[in-house]
């Protein structure tokens, strides 16, 4: 028997699909079957079918955060990736990127490997940075490939410039030959 979810009477907003309105959807076996203006559906009257009405409501595709700050590992009396996905997943977010100031630093295939691995067990997409360098000291460039191997999906010492120029230099041509991108939090303390 197929699981079947009629969601009624949500305003629809789907920018990639150019779809915005008041629809109804039907969901069988957890994937969208079908999308209509308000109606009554010959499925209404099938045993397996729950109703929803979101009269009043928002539906949309999941939100991304690109910039979310965990603290864990190194500061889960503030937040861990678990209650920070659980929040974000409340929040209506399918999809979050981890900054990598936490203690350890994501500066290494082991704290990285951890953080990615916990983000599994959340529900929502937990994707993770790599720092750019070293204990974000801006002196020693990090292990790029490395770093992606186990799961980073951009670079950045957030929260701290790089301010030599010749590693800003190597980092950009790195991350270039990745295929990914460099998050800078750019600011010179100096002057």
């Amino acid at each position: 028997m197929k699981a079947m979810l009629l969601i009624k009477n949500g305003y629809v907003i789907d920018p990639a699909g150019g779809t915005e309105g008041k629809k109804d959807i039907l969901i069988v076996d957890g994937k969208i079957s079908k999308l209509t203006e308000p109606m009554v559906h010959p499925e209404e009257t099938e045993e397996n079918l729950q109703i929803m009405d979101c009269e009043g409501l928002v539906i949309s595709a999941g939100l991304v955060d690109a910039h979310v700050h965990f603290r864990d590992p190194g500061q889960t009396y503030k937040e861990d990736i678990l209650t920070g996905a659980a929040a974000a997943a409340r929040g209506g977010y399918t999809s979050v990127v981890m900054m990598g100031n936490t203690s350890p630093h994501m500066d290494n295939a082991d704290t990285l490997s951890y953080v990615t691995e916990k983000g599994k067990r959340t529900g929502i997409h937990c994707y993770a940075c790599g720092n750019i360098t070293m204990g974000m000291e801006g002196k020693v460039m990090t292990d790029f490939a490395e770093l992606v191997q186990v799961g980073a999906v951009l670079f950045t010492d957030d929260g701290k410039p790089v301010l030599s120029q010749e590693l800003m230099r190597q980092a950009c041509v790195r991350s270039s030959a990745m295929h990914k991108v460099l998050s800078l939090h750019e600011e010179n303390p100096e002057h």
